[in-house]
């Protein structure tokens, strides 16, 4: 059974007409005569999606300037580090995280920048009782081993349990940090993200 009328006086003249062109000839006459056009993106194309790429780099990550030692030595002044913002959209923040936030209204009361952002690392998370017993750092009634402090600074902190949608982060340099310990529990919600990486400076440029 031969193929319908209709789909016969679509085919049988192109075949009829380009029999003796080259395949590439052949596919440049179909398309001219099915009215379909390839084009190339055009430069105003071009630069929307080249945006819309950053726009959405900049909702995945950002980089960070570390302005002071408050985390050394695991950070240091001048590194660059990389804050990610996709981890807490499929879990809680967690302790041993270090995160990015921005300032809490307490430090605000007394004249700190909205726009700054603070890095410290979460000791603490909701529910957790936690107090320093002579510098020693003491979560849920365990005595907690942090490797990653520049010194342990003889200092006591009051037994605290923190509240629902709170976290209580520290600078690993205990001596040279603003944080909860001054101003209080950090609520969760003003977490930007987490420390993902860094890039560190010789330390011959350090001064």
């Amino acid at each position: 059974m031969g193929p319908p009328r209709l789909l016969r006086s679509l085919v049988l003249p192109l075949l009829s007409i380009d029999g003796w062109l080259p395949c590439s000839s052949r596919l440049q006459l179909l398309l001219s005569h099915c009215h379909c056009r390839l084009r190339w993106p055009c430069c105003a194309d071009a630069f929307k999606l080249l945006l819309a790429l950053l726009l959405v780099s900049a909702a995945l990550a950002e980089v960070r300037y570390i302005a002071s030692s408050s985390m050394a030595p695991t950070l240091r002044p001048a590194d660059r580090a990389v804050a990610e913002k996709i981890t807490y959209f499929f879990r809680r923040p967690s302790i041993g995280d270090i995160v990015f936030f921005k300032v809490p209204t307490a430090l605000q009361n007394y004249g700190v920048n909205k726009d700054v952002v603070f890095i410290k690392r979460i000791l603490a998370t909701p529910g957790d009782f936690i107090e320093v017993r002579q510098g020693e750092l003491i979560v849920n009634g365990v005595a907690q081993k942090e490797h990653y402090v520049s010194s342990h600074a003889s200092y006591t902190m009051e037994a605290m349990r923190l509240p629902e949608g709170h976290v209580f982060v520290m600078g690993d340099n205990r001596t040279n940090s603003c944080d909860s310990r001054s101003w209080g529990p950090l609520p969760t919600s003003n977490i930007i993200g987490r420390y993902m990486m860094s890039f560190t400076r010789p330390s011959s440029s350090i001064q």
